[in-house]
C-alpha cells in the first residue's frame, strides 16, 4: 500500500520565493499606465464670430441691397423708352413713299406726349414751330451740359423747317436721309428726357407728370 506525501514534503517541493532585500525599492510604475484616452480638439468653425466681422458683413450687405434696389427703381423710371422706341422703329420702317409730312406730325406727336409726361403742360401744349423746337433744344442741352455731355442743338434748321411742313402739308414728300437724320435726332432727346427724369426720380427731385400713358397717342 503506498503512502500518500506528507505536507511537509510537498512544500520542500515547491520553489521558494526570493526574500526581499530590507533596502530594495519597489518597483517602478508603468507610466504608460497614466496615460488617459485620446481627446480629439473641438473644431473649429469655418465663419468667424467677432462682432466686427458681423458688423461689416451687415454693412456690405446694406450696401449691396441698397444698389440693387436704385438699379430696379431706375429701369422702372425709364420703362417708357421701350414702348416710345418701339413707335420709332414703326416709324423707321416706313416705306419711302410714306415718308412725308404726316410721318414728320406722327414724331413730332410722340415726342410731344413724352414731353407732356415729364413737363408741365402749360410748359409744352401750346407750343408749335419753331417755339416747340427752341423748347426741345434748350431742355436737351441743359441736360447734356448736367451731365458733361456735348450741349450743342439737336434740332437743326433743316428740322425745324420739316416740323413746320409738317403742320400744313401733309403729303409733302421728305427725303429719306433728312428723315432718318430727324429720327436720330428725336431719339436722342426722348432718350435724354426720359433719362434725366429717372436721375431726378432717384434723388428724390422731380415733379414728374405721370398722369397719361405714353400709348395713348396710339388710340
Amino acid at each position: 500500500m503506498t503512502s500518500q506525501p506528507t505536507n511537509s514534503a510537498l512544500q520542500a517541493a515547491q520553489p521558494t520565493q526570493p526574500a526581499m532585500a530590507p533596502n530594495a525599492q519597489p518597483p517602478a510604475e508603468n507610466p504608460l499606465d497614466k496615460l488617459r484616452d485620446i481627446h480629439l480638439p473641438e473644431p473649429i468653425d469655418s465663419f468667424p464670430y467677432a462682432p466686427g466681422w458681423w458688423i461689416l458683413l451687415a454693412i456690405l450687405l446694406i450696401i449691396v441691397g441698397y444698389l440693387i434696389y436704385r438699379q430696379i427703381k431706375y429701369r422702372r423710371a425709364i420703362r417708357l423708352l421701350v414702348p416710345a422706341k418701339n413707335e420709332l422703329e414703326q416709324l423707321r420702317a416706313l416705306p419711302e413713299d410714306l415718308i412725308n409730312g404726316q410721318a414728320v406730325a406722327k414724331l413730332s406727336a410722340l415726342i410731344k406726349r413724352i414731353c407732356l409726361l415729364y413737363f408741365k403742360p402749360t410748359m409744352v401744349a401750346a407750343l408749335s414751330g419753331s417755339q416747340w423746337l427752341e423748347f426741345l433744344n434748350a431742355q436737351t442741352a441743359s441736360i447734356a451740359e448736367k451731365n458733361s455731355k456735348s450741349n450743342h442743338p439737336l434740332f437743326n434748321d433743316k428740322a425745324l423747317s420739316l416740323f413746320s411742313q409738317a403742320a400744313y402739308q401733309k403729303s409733302v414728300r421728305i427725303a429719306q436721309d433728312d428723315w432718318f437724320e430727324l429720327l436720330g435726332a428725336s431719339e436722342q432727346c426722348i432718350e435724354l428726357i426720359i433719362k434725366d427724369a429717372a436721375r431726378k426720380e432717384l434723388s428724390g427731385n422731380t415733379d414728374r407728370q405721370m398722369n397719361n400713358p405714353i400709348a395713348r397717342g396710339n388710340q
